[in-house]
Protein backbone atom coordinates (compact mmCIF):
# COMPACT_ATOMS: atom_id res chain seq x y z
CA UNK A 1 0.00 0.00 0.00
CA UNK A 2 1.38 3.46 -1.47
CA UNK A 3 1.83 5.90 1.96
CA UNK A 4 2.39 9.25 0.82
CA UNK A 5 2.98 12.06 3.41
CA UNK A 6 2.43 15.67 3.20
CA UNK A 7 4.37 18.41 3.06
CA UNK A 8 4.72 22.04 4.04
CA UNK A 9 1.50 23.88 2.87
CA UNK A 10 3.01 27.26 1.99
CA UNK A 11 6.30 28.45 0.09
CA UNK A 12 8.21 31.40 1.52
CA UNK A 13 7.37 35.15 0.82
CA UNK A 14 3.40 34.33 1.66
CA UNK A 15 2.95 32.33 -1.37
CA UNK A 16 0.82 29.80 -0.53
CA UNK A 17 0.78 26.18 -1.55
CA UNK A 18 -1.10 24.83 -4.40
CA UNK A 19 -9.26 21.88 -8.86
CA UNK A 20 -15.38 21.16 -11.71
CA UNK A 21 -16.01 19.08 -11.89
CA UNK A 22 -16.29 19.74 -9.73
CA UNK A 23 -14.58 21.62 -12.49
CA UNK A 24 -15.97 25.22 -10.44
CA UNK A 25 -15.63 28.32 -11.65
CA UNK A 26 -12.35 29.79 -9.67
CA UNK A 27 -10.55 27.66 -11.99
CA UNK A 28 -10.91 30.12 -14.39
CA UNK A 29 -7.91 32.21 -12.79
CA UNK A 30 -5.65 30.87 -15.87
CA UNK A 31 -8.12 33.85 -17.22
CA UNK A 32 -5.78 36.33 -15.24
CA UNK A 33 -3.28 36.82 -18.37
CA UNK A 34 -5.51 38.75 -19.74
CA UNK A 35 -5.17 41.01 -16.79
CA UNK A 36 -1.30 41.04 -17.78
CA UNK A 37 -2.02 41.66 -21.32
CA UNK A 38 -4.47 44.78 -19.99
CA UNK A 39 -1.57 45.99 -17.83
CA UNK A 40 1.05 45.76 -20.28
CA UNK A 41 -0.72 48.50 -22.67
CA UNK A 42 1.03 50.97 -19.44
CA UNK A 43 4.55 50.34 -21.33
CA UNK A 44 3.44 51.82 -25.01
CA UNK A 45 4.96 55.03 -26.19
CA UNK A 46 1.60 55.85 -28.18
CA UNK A 47 -0.49 58.51 -27.15
CA UNK A 48 -4.08 58.55 -27.90
CA UNK A 49 -4.71 62.17 -26.87
CA UNK A 50 -3.74 64.82 -25.01
CA UNK A 51 -3.11 64.45 -21.09
CA UNK A 52 -6.17 65.77 -19.39
CA UNK A 53 -5.85 69.34 -17.49
CA UNK A 54 -2.93 70.62 -20.46
CA UNK A 55 -4.15 73.50 -21.60
CA UNK A 56 -2.54 74.82 -25.33
CA UNK A 57 -1.37 78.01 -25.72
CA UNK A 58 0.24 79.66 -27.75
CA UNK A 59 2.70 80.95 -25.23
CA UNK A 60 2.81 76.86 -24.37
CA UNK A 61 5.79 75.68 -25.71
CA UNK A 62 4.52 72.07 -25.28
CA UNK A 63 1.44 73.12 -27.11
CA UNK A 64 0.88 70.70 -29.98
CA UNK A 65 0.01 71.78 -33.37
CA UNK A 66 -2.02 68.88 -34.62
CA UNK A 67 -5.59 69.79 -35.66
CA UNK A 68 -7.69 66.99 -34.33
CA UNK A 69 -9.76 64.89 -36.73
CA UNK A 70 -13.19 65.95 -37.24
CA UNK A 71 -14.63 61.99 -38.02
CA UNK A 72 -17.75 60.99 -37.08
CA UNK A 73 -17.76 57.34 -36.07
CA UNK A 74 -21.40 55.97 -37.10
CA UNK A 75 -20.27 52.32 -35.85
CA UNK A 76 -20.04 54.84 -31.75
CA UNK A 77 -22.74 55.88 -32.57
CA UNK A 78 -24.81 52.50 -33.24
CA UNK A 79 -23.16 51.16 -30.05
CA UNK A 80 -24.26 53.81 -28.04
CA UNK A 81 -28.06 53.01 -28.92
CA UNK A 82 -27.63 49.69 -27.75
CA UNK A 83 -26.40 50.52 -24.21
CA UNK A 84 -29.24 50.55 -21.66
CA UNK A 85 -30.89 53.24 -20.85
CA UNK A 86 -29.74 55.63 -18.08
CA UNK A 87 -33.73 55.46 -16.06
CA UNK A 88 -33.24 51.55 -17.17
CA UNK A 89 -30.45 50.64 -15.54
CA UNK A 90 -31.10 52.81 -12.25
CA UNK A 91 -33.97 51.00 -11.65
CA UNK A 92 -31.80 47.26 -12.29
CA UNK A 93 -29.12 49.30 -10.03
CA UNK A 94 -31.65 48.93 -7.24
CA UNK A 95 -32.00 45.33 -6.79
CA UNK A 96 -28.47 44.42 -7.20
CA UNK A 97 -26.27 42.92 -4.05
CA UNK A 98 -22.57 42.77 -4.10
CA UNK A 99 -20.92 39.31 -3.67
CA UNK A 100 -20.17 38.89 -0.14
CA UNK A 101 -18.43 36.37 1.39
CA UNK A 102 -20.13 34.18 3.88
CA UNK A 103 -19.69 34.30 7.70
CA UNK A 104 -17.56 31.14 8.92
CA UNK A 105 -18.76 29.60 12.49
CA UNK A 106 -19.80 26.80 13.87
CA UNK A 107 -17.47 23.53 14.36
CA UNK A 108 -13.79 23.29 12.83
CA UNK A 109 -13.62 19.97 10.39
CA UNK A 110 -11.04 18.71 9.03
CA UNK A 111 -11.29 16.65 6.07
CA UNK A 112 -11.25 12.89 8.18
CA UNK A 113 -14.27 14.82 9.58
CA UNK A 114 -15.76 15.22 6.84
CA UNK A 115 -15.55 11.57 5.30
CA UNK A 116 -16.86 10.24 9.05
CA UNK A 117 -20.15 12.41 8.52
CA UNK A 118 -20.50 11.26 4.84
CA UNK A 119 -20.52 7.91 5.52
CA UNK A 120 -22.49 7.91 8.46
CA UNK A 121 -25.23 9.93 7.44
CA UNK A 122 -25.50 10.31 3.32
CA UNK A 123 -28.75 8.66 1.81
CA UNK A 124 -27.18 6.52 -0.83
CA UNK A 125 -24.89 4.76 1.40
CA UNK A 126 -28.54 4.05 3.98
CA UNK A 127 -29.71 2.45 0.73
CA UNK A 128 -27.83 0.25 -0.14
CA UNK A 129 -27.42 -1.03 3.35
CA UNK A 130 -31.14 -1.92 3.17
CA UNK A 131 -30.87 -3.27 0.22
CA UNK A 132 -28.35 -5.86 1.21
CA UNK A 133 -30.71 -6.34 4.06
CA UNK A 134 -33.68 -7.51 2.09
CA UNK A 135 -30.89 -9.62 -0.28
CA UNK A 136 -29.80 -11.12 3.19
CA UNK A 137 -33.35 -11.69 4.02
CA UNK A 138 -34.43 -13.60 0.81
CA UNK A 139 -31.39 -15.63 1.30
CA UNK A 140 -32.75 -17.00 4.54
CA UNK A 141 -35.84 -17.86 3.71
CA UNK A 142 -34.64 -19.62 1.01
CA UNK A 143 -32.74 -21.78 3.47
CA UNK A 144 -35.74 -22.50 5.33
CA UNK A 145 -37.28 -24.83 2.90
CA UNK A 146 -36.64 -28.31 3.44
CA UNK A 147 -36.67 -31.43 1.65
CA UNK A 148 -40.11 -31.35 1.02
CA UNK A 149 -39.14 -27.86 -0.51
CA UNK A 150 -36.94 -29.20 -2.92
CA UNK A 151 -39.34 -31.90 -3.91
CA UNK A 152 -41.96 -29.45 -4.95
CA UNK A 153 -39.03 -26.72 -6.49
CA UNK A 154 -36.42 -28.74 -8.34
CA UNK A 155 -34.63 -25.76 -8.95
CA UNK A 156 -34.56 -24.72 -5.10
CA UNK A 157 -31.08 -25.59 -4.86
CA UNK A 158 -29.72 -23.65 -7.18
CA UNK A 159 -31.95 -20.89 -6.57
CA UNK A 160 -30.03 -20.65 -2.89
CA UNK A 161 -26.91 -20.38 -4.61
CA UNK A 162 -27.92 -17.52 -6.79
CA UNK A 163 -29.27 -15.81 -3.72
CA UNK A 164 -25.72 -16.44 -2.50
CA UNK A 165 -23.61 -14.94 -5.44
CA UNK A 166 -26.57 -11.83 -5.00
CA UNK A 167 -25.70 -11.30 -1.42
CA UNK A 168 -22.02 -11.19 -2.57
CA UNK A 169 -22.99 -8.40 -5.27
CA UNK A 170 -24.94 -6.59 -2.91
CA UNK A 171 -21.78 -6.28 -0.60
CA UNK A 172 -19.25 -5.00 -3.75
CA UNK A 173 -22.14 -2.54 -4.53
CA UNK A 174 -21.56 -1.13 -1.04
CA UNK A 175 -18.17 -1.16 -1.22
CA UNK A 176 -18.63 0.58 -4.23
CA UNK A 177 -20.80 3.59 -2.99
CA UNK A 178 -18.01 3.89 -0.38
CA UNK A 179 -15.36 4.44 -2.51
CA UNK A 180 -17.14 7.08 -4.77
CA UNK A 181 -18.39 9.03 -1.63
CA UNK A 182 -14.90 9.09 -0.26
CA UNK A 183 -13.69 10.75 -3.48
CA UNK A 184 -16.17 13.19 -3.78
CA UNK A 185 -15.73 14.00 0.00
CA UNK A 186 -11.96 14.76 -1.10
CA UNK A 187 -12.56 16.44 -4.11
CA UNK A 188 -15.27 19.17 -2.74
CA UNK A 189 -13.20 19.41 0.87
CA UNK A 190 -10.05 21.17 -1.19
CA UNK A 191 -12.46 22.57 -3.82
CA UNK A 192 -13.02 24.88 -1.22
CA UNK A 193 -9.93 25.38 0.04
CA UNK A 194 -9.13 26.14 -3.31
CA UNK A 195 -11.45 28.63 -4.06
CA UNK A 196 -10.34 30.57 -0.87
CA UNK A 197 -6.41 30.79 -1.88
CA UNK A 198 -7.63 31.79 -5.70
CA UNK A 199 -10.25 34.69 -4.01
CA UNK A 200 -6.79 36.05 -2.20
CA UNK A 201 -4.48 36.25 -5.04
CA UNK A 202 -7.72 37.88 -6.77
CA UNK A 203 -7.38 40.27 -3.96
CA UNK A 204 -4.09 40.87 -3.99
CA UNK A 205 -4.41 41.58 -7.45
CA UNK A 206 -7.35 44.04 -7.29
CA UNK A 207 -5.13 45.99 -4.92
CA UNK A 208 -2.32 46.38 -6.40
CA UNK A 209 -4.24 47.77 -9.66
CA UNK A 210 -6.21 49.91 -7.12
CA UNK A 211 -2.98 51.44 -6.03
CA UNK A 212 -2.20 51.87 -9.51
CA UNK A 213 -4.94 53.81 -10.28
CA UNK A 214 -4.32 55.85 -7.76
CA UNK A 215 -0.55 56.81 -8.64
CA UNK A 216 -1.28 57.18 -12.18
CA UNK A 217 -4.08 59.63 -11.58
CA UNK A 218 -2.06 61.81 -8.93
CA UNK A 219 1.11 61.73 -11.53
CA UNK A 220 -1.75 63.23 -14.20
CA UNK A 221 -2.78 65.65 -12.07
CA UNK A 222 0.73 67.09 -10.71
CA UNK A 223 2.58 66.58 -14.16
CA UNK A 224 3.61 69.71 -15.55
CA UNK A 225 5.96 68.77 -18.45
CA UNK A 226 5.71 65.52 -20.98
CA UNK A 227 9.01 63.97 -19.22
CA UNK A 228 6.92 64.32 -15.68
CA UNK A 229 4.25 62.46 -17.84
CA UNK A 230 6.54 60.12 -19.08
CA UNK A 231 4.07 59.00 -21.83
CA UNK A 232 0.87 58.72 -19.29
CA UNK A 233 -2.60 59.22 -21.29
CA UNK A 234 -6.17 58.78 -20.01
CA UNK A 235 -6.38 56.25 -22.11
CA UNK A 236 -3.87 54.22 -20.15
CA UNK A 237 -5.68 55.33 -16.89
CA UNK A 238 -9.05 53.72 -18.33
CA UNK A 239 -6.85 50.73 -19.43
CA UNK A 240 -6.37 50.10 -15.95
CA UNK A 241 -9.73 50.39 -14.97
CA UNK A 242 -10.99 47.88 -16.73
CA UNK A 243 -8.44 45.59 -15.71
CA UNK A 244 -9.54 46.08 -12.43
CA UNK A 245 -12.81 45.30 -13.15
CA UNK A 246 -11.57 41.95 -14.55
CA UNK A 247 -10.07 41.56 -11.41
CA UNK A 248 -13.08 41.71 -9.61
CA UNK A 249 -14.85 39.74 -11.81
CA UNK A 250 -12.95 36.79 -11.16
CA UNK A 251 -12.78 38.04 -7.14
CA UNK A 252 -16.38 37.34 -7.12
CA UNK A 253 -16.06 33.93 -9.20
CA UNK A 254 -14.05 32.60 -6.72
CA UNK A 255 -16.67 33.98 -3.69
CA UNK A 256 -19.61 31.98 -5.46
CA UNK A 257 -17.52 29.59 -6.81
CA UNK A 258 -16.84 28.62 -2.61
CA UNK A 259 -19.97 28.97 -1.69
CA UNK A 260 -21.54 26.46 -4.19
CA UNK A 261 -18.70 24.21 -3.08
CA UNK A 262 -19.64 24.89 0.47
CA UNK A 263 -23.23 23.75 -0.38
CA UNK A 264 -21.97 20.76 -2.12
CA UNK A 265 -20.31 19.64 0.99
CA UNK A 266 -23.23 19.81 3.09
CA UNK A 267 -25.05 18.08 0.62
CA UNK A 268 -23.20 15.51 0.89
CA UNK A 269 -22.64 15.12 4.58
CA UNK A 270 -26.04 15.19 4.38
CA UNK A 271 -26.76 18.27 6.82
CA UNK A 272 -29.09 21.13 6.79
CA UNK A 273 -28.67 24.21 5.02
CA UNK A 274 -28.32 26.34 7.44
CA UNK A 275 -25.62 24.12 9.06
CA UNK A 276 -22.39 26.55 10.01
CA UNK A 277 -19.07 24.68 10.03
CA UNK A 278 -15.13 26.01 9.41
CA UNK A 279 -12.85 23.63 7.25
CA UNK A 280 -9.64 23.32 9.40
CA UNK A 281 -7.21 23.23 6.26
CA UNK A 282 -6.29 27.30 4.91
CA UNK A 283 -3.94 25.65 2.20
CA UNK A 284 -3.88 23.62 0.08
CA UNK A 285 -1.36 20.55 0.78
CA UNK A 286 2.29 20.07 -1.28
CA UNK A 287 2.29 16.26 -1.75
CA UNK A 288 5.12 14.11 -1.21
CA UNK A 289 4.97 10.61 -2.34
CA UNK A 290 6.81 8.30 -0.80
CA UNK A 291 6.60 5.56 -2.53
CA UNK A 292 6.61 4.28 -6.57
CA UNK A 293 3.98 4.29 -8.26
CA UNK A 294 4.00 2.58 -11.73
CA UNK A 295 1.20 1.60 -14.25
CA UNK A 296 1.44 -1.81 -13.95
CA UNK A 297 0.76 -1.38 -10.20
CA UNK A 298 -2.07 0.62 -10.46
CA UNK A 299 -3.45 -2.01 -12.70
CA UNK A 300 -2.71 -4.99 -10.77
CA UNK A 301 -4.44 -3.10 -7.47
CA UNK A 302 -7.85 -2.38 -9.67
CA UNK A 303 -8.15 -5.66 -10.78
CA UNK A 304 -7.42 -7.07 -7.39
CA UNK A 305 -9.73 -4.73 -5.16
CA UNK A 306 -12.24 -3.13 -7.42
CA UNK A 307 -15.85 -4.02 -6.10
CA UNK A 308 -17.18 -3.36 -9.99
CA UNK A 309 -15.19 -6.44 -11.20
CA UNK A 310 -16.28 -8.93 -7.96
CA UNK A 311 -20.41 -7.25 -8.70
CA UNK A 312 -19.75 -8.49 -12.46
CA UNK A 313 -18.21 -11.92 -11.79
CA UNK A 314 -21.25 -12.41 -9.47
CA UNK A 315 -23.38 -11.32 -11.82
CA UNK A 316 -21.84 -13.85 -14.34
CA UNK A 317 -21.72 -16.96 -11.46
CA UNK A 318 -25.83 -15.63 -11.50
CA UNK A 319 -26.90 -15.98 -15.06
CA UNK A 320 -24.81 -19.46 -15.40
CA UNK A 321 -26.62 -20.76 -12.60
CA UNK A 322 -29.30 -20.05 -14.48
CA UNK A 323 -29.12 -22.64 -17.06
CA UNK A 324 -29.14 -25.53 -14.33
CA UNK A 325 -32.00 -23.81 -12.97
CA UNK A 326 -33.85 -24.21 -16.01
CA UNK A 327 -32.55 -27.80 -16.75
CA UNK A 328 -34.18 -28.90 -13.34
CA UNK A 329 -37.64 -28.28 -14.39
CA UNK A 330 -38.05 -30.55 -17.73
CA UNK A 331 -41.93 -30.75 -17.87
CA UNK A 332 -43.31 -26.95 -17.16
CA UNK A 333 -43.70 -24.52 -20.15
CA UNK A 334 -43.41 -21.55 -18.33
CA UNK A 335 -40.49 -21.01 -15.34
CA UNK A 336 -39.62 -17.65 -13.76
CA UNK A 337 -35.86 -16.76 -13.74
CA UNK A 338 -34.17 -15.20 -11.09
CA UNK A 339 -35.12 -12.19 -13.03
CA UNK A 340 -39.03 -12.35 -11.53
CA UNK A 341 -37.36 -11.36 -7.77
CA UNK A 342 -34.30 -8.84 -8.43
CA UNK A 343 -33.88 -5.57 -10.50
CA UNK A 344 -31.49 -6.20 -13.26
CA UNK A 345 -31.17 -2.19 -14.01
CA UNK A 346 -31.18 -1.21 -10.47
CA UNK A 347 -27.20 -0.63 -10.75
CA UNK A 348 -25.61 2.40 -12.73
CA UNK A 349 -24.22 1.45 -16.07
CA UNK A 350 -22.04 3.76 -17.57
CA UNK A 351 -22.80 5.15 -20.52
CA UNK A 352 -20.21 5.81 -24.08
CA UNK A 353 -19.45 9.52 -24.48
CA UNK A 354 -17.92 10.71 -28.36
CA UNK A 355 -16.97 13.94 -27.23
CA UNK A 356 -13.85 15.36 -26.67
CA UNK A 357 -12.28 12.58 -24.82
CA UNK A 358 -13.25 8.96 -25.55
CA UNK A 359 -15.08 6.82 -22.96
CA UNK A 360 -16.58 4.02 -23.61
CA UNK A 361 -19.93 2.65 -22.16
CA UNK A 362 -21.18 -0.61 -20.53
CA UNK A 363 -22.82 -3.65 -21.58
CA UNK A 364 -26.65 -4.18 -20.11
CA UNK A 365 -27.25 -7.18 -18.37
CA UNK A 366 -30.58 -8.88 -19.58
CA UNK A 367 -32.88 -11.74 -18.31
CA UNK A 368 -37.23 -11.82 -18.78
CA UNK A 369 -38.72 -12.80 -15.78
CA UNK A 370 -39.75 -15.84 -17.22
CA UNK A 371 -38.86 -18.36 -19.78
CA UNK A 372 -41.30 -19.76 -21.69
CA UNK A 373 -41.05 -22.78 -23.89
CA UNK A 374 -39.59 -26.57 -24.01
CA UNK A 375 -36.60 -27.54 -21.40
CA UNK A 376 -34.18 -27.31 -24.70
CA UNK A 377 -35.87 -24.09 -25.39
CA UNK A 378 -35.56 -22.66 -22.05
CA UNK A 379 -32.36 -23.87 -21.47
CA UNK A 380 -30.70 -22.23 -24.82
CA UNK A 381 -32.59 -19.39 -24.62
CA UNK A 382 -30.73 -18.64 -20.31
CA UNK A 383 -27.25 -20.11 -22.44
CA UNK A 384 -27.64 -17.30 -24.64
CA UNK A 385 -28.01 -14.35 -21.77
CA UNK A 386 -25.37 -15.98 -19.96
CA UNK A 387 -22.92 -15.67 -22.85
CA UNK A 388 -23.90 -11.76 -22.92
CA UNK A 389 -23.36 -11.48 -19.22
CA UNK A 390 -19.99 -13.12 -19.97
CA UNK A 391 -19.57 -10.30 -22.48
CA UNK A 392 -20.42 -8.05 -19.82
CA UNK A 393 -17.62 -8.84 -17.28
CA UNK A 394 -15.03 -9.25 -20.18
CA UNK A 395 -16.68 -5.48 -20.96
CA UNK A 396 -16.23 -4.54 -17.47
CA UNK A 397 -12.51 -5.57 -17.25
CA UNK A 398 -11.09 -3.53 -19.99
CA UNK A 399 -13.19 -0.44 -18.48
CA UNK A 400 -11.46 -0.83 -15.01
CA UNK A 401 -8.30 -1.11 -17.27
CA UNK A 402 -8.77 1.53 -19.05
CA UNK A 403 -9.38 3.67 -16.74
CA UNK A 404 -6.69 2.77 -13.97
CA UNK A 405 -4.07 3.78 -16.81
CA UNK A 406 -5.85 6.88 -17.66
CA UNK A 407 -5.92 7.19 -13.58
CA UNK A 408 -2.13 6.91 -14.00
CA UNK A 409 -1.41 9.02 -16.50
CA UNK A 410 -3.30 11.91 -14.68
CA UNK A 411 -1.43 11.64 -11.95
CA UNK A 412 2.41 11.72 -13.77
CA UNK A 413 0.80 14.86 -15.58
CA UNK A 414 -0.27 15.95 -12.34
CA UNK A 415 3.21 15.62 -10.79
CA UNK A 416 5.01 17.24 -13.79
CA UNK A 417 2.56 20.60 -13.68
CA UNK A 418 3.33 21.01 -10.03
CA UNK A 419 6.61 20.75 -10.30
CA UNK A 420 6.80 23.43 -13.15
CA UNK A 421 4.33 25.65 -11.91
CA UNK A 422 6.63 25.72 -8.63
CA UNK A 423 9.98 26.47 -10.87
CA UNK A 424 7.20 29.17 -12.67
CA UNK A 425 6.36 30.59 -9.07
CA UNK A 426 9.60 30.80 -7.50
CA UNK A 427 11.22 32.63 -10.39
CA UNK A 428 8.49 35.27 -10.87
CA UNK A 429 8.87 35.88 -6.86
CA UNK A 430 12.60 36.55 -7.68
CA UNK A 431 11.63 38.71 -10.40
CA UNK A 432 9.27 40.86 -8.14
CA UNK A 433 12.00 41.25 -6.27
CA UNK A 434 14.17 42.59 -8.19
CA UNK A 435 11.64 44.54 -9.82
CA UNK A 436 10.49 46.24 -6.34
CA UNK A 437 14.24 47.32 -5.35
CA UNK A 438 15.36 48.17 -9.38
CA UNK A 439 12.07 50.45 -10.51
CA UNK A 440 11.77 53.42 -8.75
CA UNK A 441 7.72 54.23 -8.92
CA UNK A 442 8.99 58.06 -9.23
CA UNK A 443 10.23 57.74 -12.84
CA UNK A 444 9.96 56.91 -16.62
CA UNK A 445 9.33 52.80 -16.59
CA UNK A 446 7.33 52.89 -12.91
CA UNK A 447 4.30 50.98 -14.91
CA UNK A 448 6.70 47.85 -15.49
CA UNK A 449 6.55 46.96 -11.43
CA UNK A 450 2.87 46.34 -11.43
CA UNK A 451 3.52 44.12 -15.12
CA UNK A 452 5.36 41.86 -13.07
CA UNK A 453 3.57 42.08 -10.03
CA UNK A 454 0.49 41.04 -11.83
CA UNK A 455 2.96 38.26 -13.78
CA UNK A 456 3.80 36.98 -10.98
CA UNK A 457 0.44 36.93 -9.11
CA UNK A 458 -1.03 34.71 -12.39
CA UNK A 459 2.08 32.27 -11.47
CA UNK A 460 1.14 32.04 -8.35
CA UNK A 461 -2.57 31.13 -9.43
CA UNK A 462 -1.26 28.49 -11.78
CA UNK A 463 0.98 26.99 -9.21
CA UNK A 464 -2.60 26.65 -6.65
CA UNK A 465 -4.20 25.33 -9.46
CA UNK A 466 -1.46 22.46 -10.37
CA UNK A 467 -1.35 21.71 -6.51
CA UNK A 468 -5.23 21.63 -6.96
CA UNK A 469 -5.74 18.74 -9.83
CA UNK A 470 -2.83 16.91 -8.37
CA UNK A 471 -5.07 16.03 -5.10
CA UNK A 472 -7.78 15.32 -7.53
CA UNK A 473 -5.75 12.67 -9.35
CA UNK A 474 -4.24 11.36 -5.70
CA UNK A 475 -7.78 11.01 -4.59
CA UNK A 476 -9.11 9.46 -7.74
CA UNK A 477 -6.76 6.73 -7.91
CA UNK A 478 -7.71 5.82 -4.55
CA UNK A 479 -11.03 5.17 -5.89
CA UNK A 480 -9.54 3.26 -9.05
CA UNK A 481 -7.77 1.33 -6.80
CA UNK A 482 -10.34 0.54 -4.27
CA UNK A 483 -7.50 1.76 -1.45
CA UNK A 484 -4.95 0.16 -2.57
CA UNK A 485 -2.80 3.38 -3.59
CA UNK A 486 -4.28 5.80 -0.03
CA UNK A 487 -2.88 8.98 -0.08
CA UNK A 488 -2.07 10.17 4.11
CA UNK A 489 -4.49 13.31 3.22
CA UNK A 490 -3.51 16.05 6.57
CA UNK A 491 -6.30 15.67 8.71
CA UNK A 492 -7.84 12.36 7.64
CA UNK A 493 -7.03 9.69 9.86
CA UNK A 494 -9.22 10.92 12.89
CA UNK A 495 -10.85 7.77 14.70
CA UNK A 496 -14.42 9.29 14.87
CA UNK A 497 -16.01 12.20 13.45
CA UNK A 498 -17.35 15.27 15.47
CA UNK A 499 -20.69 15.53 16.85
CA UNK A 500 -22.87 17.79 15.16
CA UNK A 501 -24.64 20.70 17.47
CA UNK A 502 -26.90 22.41 14.96
CA UNK A 503 -30.48 20.99 16.86
CA UNK A 504 -32.21 21.47 13.02
CA UNK A 505 -30.11 18.16 12.14
CA UNK A 506 -31.96 15.49 14.40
Amino acid sequence: MLCLDAGDGCVEEGICGETLMFGIGTRRFLGMTGIGIIVGFLATPVSWSDPPGRRKTQDDPFATTRTPPSVDWPHLQRWERLLPAGAESTVLETFQQPVSEEAESGPELSLGDCINLVLERHPHLKAVQASIAATEGGYRALLRFGTVGTLLSPDLDVRKQQAQRGLEGALGEYQRVHNELVEDTIRLYYTVVYAQQQKAIADEVVEQLQDLIEILENIIKKATTPDELGGLTTEKVLTVKIGLREARQLQATAIVGRKRARAALRQLMHVQPDYAFRLKDKELPVMAQMAEVTREKVVELALQRRPELALAAAGVDIFRLEVYAQSRIPFRRVVPTFASGADLHSRDVPHAQRGKEYRPGGIIPEMPTQLVGSKYDRVARALNFSQKAEAMYDNVRSLIILEAENGYLELELAREKVRLAKEKNDLALELLKLARKNIPLAKTGREQIYQVEVLAAKAQADYVEAVYQHLLALAALERITAGGITPQFPGRALPAGPTLQNPHNK
